[in-house]
């Protein structure tokens, strides 16, 4: 086989079809608290282009293995012969309805695959599952258990000391909770599972890193793009016409909200989340963009725009004179954190102005407010940092958001001056790449 490819099989609902969406970083694989959900046997591949790091086959649960077993062991064969026996069953019962589950999980594994077992452990051990691990052993390919967590009780213990008598390597693991470091821990139990896929494995491993560093660039050049989009956006109509200015503002106000919904959907297509209607709560991400709340969880404090702005001005302003022996720096100080203090106070509450232009035209935009920037870009890096700490095995999300405004005042005077640019179209390759640079050191 070109790459490696593992069956993960178990009894119905332990997680199986979570684990392969898992790891698979796909949310197309059917999930549900319904036994037999699965009833046939699917690979899903995980690769980019043509580069096919490994492959992962959902089956439905077993459903009849004490007669499978008793089947398998009639004759008594020997070790040797155990493989062997379980090919005549498929060739005698695969087109049989009353195993038709066992045949599907079995035929992928007869055909090379390695084994992934899939137990609940927060339910007790039951001696129901030592068919289906016999069964397993029978199939002598390269194994591992897999210790779920469907609750929260723990039966750790028990399950290890069974499960050690039949499989080498034993892993807990929560599909519904892996982090990105878990998943590749998981990748490395393979490796020594299954020696003959090491290289193999190995490299998955190293491109699927690399892989979730491009996502992370990607994701910054997608925010970096929607924020200097809606900073700088500008709409112009005639004077001639009459102008409704509440109409115009709210006609600015949706085509801002038509960007930042394209930003989420392409972050969200970005991380291979192509099939997931999130219902996120009303808390998080339906807070009204342009609204109060929106303000007090996205944006700075009014406390600390004002010191932005104050430090900001005073930085400007503050150009040591040598030749009056630097009272202008003390006057210079003053006088612009004054102005910045008066900007943002003003600044936090006025969004765009409406300005009657020369050439017969009223204009509304760019974004004037100097705490929106911050509101985009915190509710972006919200949004990309709960899809990167996601796993595809959730179909819901009822999570209540983090609050992001831990910034240090350095790097906020950064964003901020390079906001300024943004709205007045004025910024170089530089400000671009120190802007993505801020992004990738605050998705985690």
């Amino acid at each position: 086989m070109s790459h490696p490819k593992f069956v993960v099989v178990g009894h119905p609902n332990k997680g199986k079809s979570s684990i392969v969406s898992t790891l698979s970083l796909d949310d197309s694989v059917a999930i549900s608290n319904r036994p037999g959900t699965t009833t046939k046997a699917r690979s899903f591949k995980l690769q980019k282009g043509d580069k096919i790091f490994y492959e992962l086959v959902d089956t439905p649960g077993f459903q009849r293995p004490r007669k499978v077993l008793k089947i398998l062991q009639e004759e008594n064969p020997s070790a040797k012969e155990r493989p062997q026996k379980v090919k005549e069953f498929l060739d005698k019962y695969c087109d049989s309805d009353e195993f038709r589950d066992e045949c599907e999980l079995l035929r992928p594994i007869m055909d090379g695959g390695g084994i992934i077992y899939v137990v609940d452990a927060s339910k007790p051990y039951s001696p129901e599952f030592e068919s289906e691990m016999e069964i397993l052993r029978y199939c002598a390919k390269p194994s591992i258990a897999i210790l779920n967590y469907i609750s929260e009780d723990d039966y750790t213990k028990e399950w290890e000391e069974v499960l050690g008598q039949y499989f080498r390597i034993i892993k807990p693991f929560n599909p519904l909770k892996a982090t990105f470091t878990e998943h590749i821990d998981l990748l490395e139990a393979l490796r020594h599972a299954a020696p003959m896929w090491d290289s193999e494995l190995k490299d998955a491993i190293k491109l699927l890193k690399e892989y979730r560093d491009e996502q992370k660039r990607e994701i910054a050049n997608i925010i970096t793009n929607a924020i200097i989009e809606i900073l700088s956006y500008k709409i112009s109509k005639s004077s001639h016409l009459f102008i409704n200015e509440e109409k115009l503002k709210d006609e600015f106000k949706e085509h801002i909200k038509d960007i930042e919904n394209r930003m989420f959907k392409q972050i969200k297509e970005c991380l291979n989340f192509k099939n997931s209607n999130f219902n996120i709560d009303k808390r998080d991400f339906d807070v009204e963009l342009f609204s109060k709340e929106s303000k007090e969880i996205f944006g700075l404090s009014e406390d600390k725009l004002t010191l932005i702005s104050t430090l900001s001005s005073a930085t400007a302003g503050g150009l040591i004179d040598l030749s009056v022996g630097g009272h202008s720096f003390f006057l210079g100080t003053i006088i612009g954190g004054a102005i910045g203090y008066i900007g943002a106070k003003y600044g936090y509450n006025e969004l765009a102005k409406i300005k009657f232009l020369s050439n017969n035209t009223v204009q509304i935009g760019p974004i004037e407010d100097i705490n929106f920037g911050f509101i985009i870009l915190n509710r972006a890096i919200e949004y990309a940092n709960r899809l990167l700490n996601r796993t595809h095995a959730i179909r819901y999300d009822n999570e209540t958001i983090a609050i992001n405004d831990n910034s240090s005042i350095k790097e906020l005077k950064k964003l901020s001056s390079i906001h300024k640019k943004f709205r007045e179209k004025k910024y170089s390759e530089d400000d671009i790449q120190n802007y993505k640079e801020i992004i990738l050191n605050l998705l985690k």
